[in-house]
């Protein structure tokens, strides 16, 4: 201690500063560069292998397993690192006004719960989630109160968003494709009666029989979201793949983009059945979403009538184009096109792709438009050898092989188009795979390039009220035979190698940075009478953020007196709609986001209390309250003393 005291811890500056900053017996002692430059100098790690041959290493790891176990653990790091692609992960745009109720533990276990019971098939509890369950009951209140807060918010921030036309050019040159049929009908129309759409029976639809299937259907590849999938795309190729003619407006031979009541299919099948009504399934669609009188709904569906084996027979043909609609209607329609370019066919892109490869970068590329060039002139050779039309096989009982579709053509005329089987199937039957008639991905890779566009099927419904005892004859309302043409995107193979049929549909979120949005009541109808004039097909519904083109999830679901002059009311630009409306986010559906960080839906962010006490957040303030007065109050009483 002596010594330290004795130490002088004000020195003089001068002493400090030394007039060689390295001395000669340093620099030739200690310099590399100088043992360098005078040829000196000695390389350490030469003939280091022979320092280390003695050495056993892997003797010294088995010594030493702590050194194993951390390198796993670096390992098994790295792997979660890569891996961990969260669909959808977007920073909220508005700031939250308020924290959650429910704490981070709470919310996960109330996601739990909803995840649980969000299963196609009944659950069976252990006695942790019935504990949980019960649980979540108990805050159940609290989760609703705060749900339709966090609507509220997101319904207040709606107007603030910005919504932007994709591919605006290809969208008109589409409507005005389709506007072409409508300049080819009688130009003026008076309101002749009404026809209500309320019933006082319940109506029963029944599959029949395929009749007809022409063309084959492609294979459709879905990601798989181990990387992000970005759907983006310039309207050239959408051009060049869906609206492939110089003239846009020229007709088509294809029986699918023809009105029923021109495709000759449909006039021979229906005289051959004894059919009462002919439709699209887009004519389907048009009359279901007749939702109710509060909801506001105007569409044109021409009707042609026809006169067959001494009976009027209905064709209700594709309904016209929309005369305006919001930018998110508009990009639905183009969606509906991007999703086939990506998926169907997979004519670009192999089931097998090299490792660190993006199947969907750089689109625009030279060699894949070179690609699209030689799949459109094979495509253009096989239509135009298609010339007769083949038997329906007998052997297709139920459809339940996708081997078994006939490749039919256009010649209807033939006289070996048969009747259709009399074999009745209510359309409730779901499960169209069979593992045994299965195709394997490398006949279908083989075939890609042979196969068409468009896909068509004619099968025979009938439609009326359910049968009911004791009903009196005048009363009994007659059935009617539907022959409806439809198309199916494709289909997809399952991972134990069973296909299944699929339509594909578009799905926009607006609000992705928030949660999913609802489907609507018209998007569901639509939906709903495809997949029951389809039997024994799927539906995948697309759910993609607007923003940045990526999809977010898929979700598989299976059924259940004026004067018009029509042509005034096309002007020949299809308008926007401003103000489009708020859609109301899903409060049942957990994003991938929601499921990683562990968050229930519609829910602010979790709070950091650990637990949730009224009653002790209530005293606390009090508390403090009073301890503020009593700080004033002696504050108040210095300045007046």
């Amino acid at each position: 201690m002596d010594r330290f005291l004795s130490i002088d811890w004000n020195a003089p500056l001068e002493d400090l500063i030394d007039n060689t900053f390295i001395s000669e017996e340093r620099l030739e002692k200690e310099s590399v560069i100088y043992k360098i430059l005078t040829g000196n100098f000695k390389d350490p790690f030469k003939n280091i292998e022979e320092d280390y041959k003695d050495v056993e290493i892997d003797l010294m790891k088995d010594a030493d397993p702590d050194l194993n176990e951390m390198k796993k653990e670096c390992e098994v790091k790295q792997v979660k690192k890569i891996n961990r692609y969260v669909p959808g992960s977007f920073k909220p745009i508005f700031k939250f006004p308020k924290k959650s109720k429910l704490n981070k533990e709470q919310q996960a276990m109330c996601l739990r719960v909803l995840l649980t019971f969000s299963k196609s098939n009944k659950p069976k509890l252990t006695q942790k989630e019935r504990e949980e369950l019960k649980k979540y009951m108990g805050l159940q209140q609290i989760i609703s109160e705060e749900q339709d807060e966090f609507l509220e918010f997101a319904k207040s921030k709606w107007n603030e968003r910005l919504f932007n036309i994709m591919h605006e050019d290809f969208i008109n040159l589409s409507w005005k494709s389709k506007l072409q049929d409508i300049y080819k009908l009688p130009r003026y129309y008076s309101e002749v009666t009404s026809i209500p759409f309320a019933a006082d029976k319940n109506v029963e639809v029944k599959f029949i029989s395929n009749c007809l299937r022409l063309g084959k259907l492609p294979k459709i590849m879905l990601p798989t979201f181990t990387k992000p999938c970005i759907l983006r795309i310039n309207s050239a190729h959408l051009r060049k793949r869906f609206l492939p003619n110089k003239n846009t407006f020229k007709e088509s031979s294809n029986s699918v983009k023809l009105p029923v009541s021109e495709d000759i299919n449909c006039q021979k099948l229906a005289e051959d059945n004894d059919v009462d009504l002919v439709i699209s399934s887009s004519g389907l669609k048009c009359l279901v979403n007749n939702i109710d009188p509060t909801h506001s709904n105007s569409w044109i569906l021409p009707i042609v009538i026809k006169r067959y084996n001494d009976k009027n027979v209905i064709y209700i043909n594709k309904p016209a184009p929309p005369i305006a609609s919001t930018v998110p209607e508009k990009n639905t329609w183009v969606y509906k096109y991007i999703l086939k370019y990506f998926f169907i066919g997979t004519k670009y892109l192999t089931s097998e792709s090299n490792e660190g490869d993006n199947i969907f970068d750089d689109v625009n590329s030279e060699k894949l438009l070179q690609l699209e060039e030689e799949y459109e002139n094979t495509l253009t050779k096989i239509k135009n050898k298609i010339s007769n039309v083949s038997n329906v096989s007998k052997e297709d009982k139920n459809l339940e092989g996708i081997s078994t579709q006939q490749n039919l053509t256009n010649d209807v005329h033939s006289s070996d188009v048969l009747n259709c089987k009399k074999e009745s199937l209510n359309t409730t039957t779901s499960n169209f795979c069979n593992a045994s008639n299965c195709i394997s991905n490398e006949d279908i890779q083989n075939k890609i390039s042979e196969e068409t566009e468009d896909n068509i099927s004619y099968d025979l419904f009938t439609i009326g009220p359910q049968s009911e005892q004791s009903e009196l004859m005048k009363n009994v309302i007659k059935k009617y035979k539907i022959l409806v043409r439809t198309k199916t995107h494709g289909f997809e193979i399952l991972k134990n190698k069973v296909q299944r049929l699929l339509l594909l549909t578009p799905k926009l979120e607006h609000q992705a940075d928030l949660v999913v949005e609802i489907v609507t009541l018209e998007e569901a109808s639509k939906q709903w009478i495809s997949l029951i004039f389809r039997p024994h097909t799927y539906l995948a519904r697309v759910r993609i953020s607007t923003k940045t083109s990526e999809v977010l999830q898929i979700e598989h679901r299976t059924a259940i007196k004026n004067v018009l002059d029509i042509h005034s009311i096309y002007s020949g630009i299809f308008y926007t709609l401003p103000n489009p409306r708020w859609i109301p986010l899903d409060k049942t559906l957990p994003t991938p986001m929601l499921k990683y960080f562990e968050r229930m839906p519609t829910l602010f962010y979790p709070s950091n209390n650990k637990t949730l006490s009224k009653e002790k957040k209530c005293n606390t303030k009090i508390v403090r309250k009073s301890l503020r007065n009593k700080k004033n109050s002696v504050f108040r009483i210095d300045i007046d003393e």
